[in-house]
């Protein structure tokens, strides 16, 4: 049975990378390397069997990764899948920290240290994710949902956009300072524009500029 990857090798060079619906965006300095596993049956030649993540005690749609820490052995990751289809995207993102992963599965979104092997992972928000901006003059990761933003530095959420849209958020453009993106707005029943400062999440334009968190 066929197994087609891509393997991400160690490195502190960009590399992105877009297979089947999944995106890989190593732009931070990283210590692991990444395969993702594609097979219309299941899996051969891995070894152990896959940890799931999260373990709901059975196997689920899922998104499966070989991941090898550069200080320990490999293991494979099932990360299970927000929701059916492709409407969302997929993606492994390294993390501004240099040590963690971020994988997001059809619009689940998960954070790990590889060198844990699977354990003392974290749910992302925003759910779902709908799109995920690397922004490395920042050192940050936004990820969008339907409403609002939110950015993660090395530790901690650095912030989180009050609401930008009543139903739907299209990413534009990203500068080294700001997003600028289209919302959708019901009472005008159109899409209007938005910015967003990556500094401090305060938005102008939008949606309802007015909402609160």
């Amino acid at each position: 049975m066929a197994r087609r990857f891509a393997r991400i090798f160690l490195s502190q060079e960009i590399r992105l990378v877009t297979m089947s619906n999944v995106t890989v965006a190593l732009e931070f300095p990283h210590d692991y390397e990444v395969e993702i596993l594609e097979s219309p049956g299941k899996l051969i030649g891995i070894g152990a069997a896959p940890i799931r993540i999260p373990d709901a005690g059975e196997d689920v749609d899922a998104l499966t990764l070989r991941i090898t820490p550069s200080q320990s052995a490999a293991w494979v990751g099932s990360f299970a899948r927000g929701f059916a289809g492709d409407e969302l995207g997929s993606g492994v993102y390294a993390w501004p920290d240099g040590e963690s992963l971020a994988v997001v599965s059809a619009g689940y979104g998960y954070v790990l240290k590889p060198a844990d092997q699977g354990k003392n992972w974290v749910r992302l928000q925003p759910n779902p994710i709908t799109d995920v901006r690397v922004v490395p003059e920042q050192k940050l990761i936004v990820f969008t949902d339907f409403t609002h933003m939110f950015a993660y530095g090395a530790e901690k959420t650095m912030w989180k956009s009050e609401r930008l849209s009543w139903d739907g958020i299209t990413v534009t453009k990203v500068a080294t300072n700001h997003i600028f993106g289209l919302a959708w707005d019901a009472m005008q029943d159109k899409e209007v524009e938005f910015a967003i400062d990556l500094r401090t999440g305060e938005h102008t334009g939008g949606a309802k500029p007015w909402a609160r968190r």
